[in-house]
């Protein structure tokens, strides 16, 4: 009698003992193949590695390319010559490490296609330029972890830029940010309605500090994790890169309520976005005089706007 009840046993549990080992290796075997290497494994090394353990291990695969002891392919050389720039650089390796951004990819593409058949000695070092502006006087309002709190002392919602003093990306969004942080961010929709319906000046007084702004450094770890994403494997992120702007309604005081912008980095957008999405106000369709012929002339709806109570 034993040996009939083992056999129902073991075959009631064989399907989902089944399924449990190809989730399994599905888990650690095929999953982790289908990403694409990191920089630190194309290196040869483990994940976080000092800037100076990245430098030895370049060091060494240099000197075995230059005795000819291996000889690169010019993919491979691209490659491991990326990884390395990218983690010496202290606030790219920053960014990578934590958030997983590496924006320069597309560098790659570019040198295989003008380098496609030289020999790797014949490209042009170094790939990435490392002359990253920084904010430096667009930066305004900069929060960090220990006055984070008293953001909430009044009601009024707030818009925050979560940017990165490494990034290319927020280097060229930095002089039209500047231009909604010069006034509170009312007066910044109202600039966009003044510009073509001077009639609506006089709603000055009313938008008057109807939000604040401000900017959070990625080097501000504890306070940029808490606004990011965070990935199955634990990985914070930012679904868009950065800048990421994430506004915090009326009476949203935690990162649980939060509202994350994922549209079109531009101005109008933000702008769009904010006060439809995070202030109710009704839209009011406009163009500027830079895109009138541009979206009014050449298409039949509009598409931007401007806000009024």
């Amino acid at each position: 009698m034993a040996r009939p009840a083992m056999a129902s046993t073991i075959k009631a549990y064989a399907v989902p003992l089944t399924l449990f080992l190809l989730a399994l290796y599905y888990q650690l075997v095929v999953l982790p193949r289908s990403f694409p290497p990191s920089h630190y494994e194309v290196l040869g090394m483990k994940r976080h590695s000092s800037i100076e353990e990245v430098k030895d291990a370049y060091e060494k695969l240099s000197s075995k390319w230059n005795s000819g002891e291996e000889v690169p392919s010019t993919a491979d050389f691209l490659k491991v010559r990326y990884a390395y720039e990218l983690l010496i650089h202290p606030l790219w390796k920053r960014d990578y490490d934590i958030y997983g951004i590496d924006e320069q990819l597309h560098v790659l593409d570019k040198v295989r296609e003008q380098h496609g058949g030289d020999s790797f000695s014949q490209i042009d070092l170094p790939l990435l330029d490392a002359a990253t502006s920084d904010y430096g006087d667009y930066a305004f309002n900069v929060i960090t972890s220990k006055d984070f709190l008293s953001m909430f002392k009044d009601t009024k919602p707030r818009l925050i830029q979560v940017y990165s003093d490494a990034s290319y990306r927020c280097a060229q969004f930095s002089n039209a940010w500047k231009r909604i942080g010069m006034h509170s961010f009312g007066d910044r929709l109202l600039c966009h309605l003044c510009k073509t319906e001077f009639r609506y000046c006089d709603l000055a007084a009313l938008l008057e500090g109807i939000a604040n702004t401000g900017m959070v450094e990625l080097g501000e770890v504890q306070l940029a994790t808490y606004l990011a994403e965070r990935k199955p494997t634990g990985q914070f992120f930012f679904r868009n890169g950065v800048p990421l702007f994430v506004a915090f309604p009326t009476g949203c005081k935690t990162a649980d309520c939060v509202i994350r912008f994922d549209g079109e980095l531009s101005v109008d957008a933000v702008t769009d976005w904010f006060a439809t999405t995070i202030l109710n106000l009704p839209r009011i369709f406009y163009y500027t005089k830079e895109s009138l012929g541009k979206d009014f002339l050449a298409k039949a709806a509009p598409h931007k706007a401007i806000f009024t109570l």
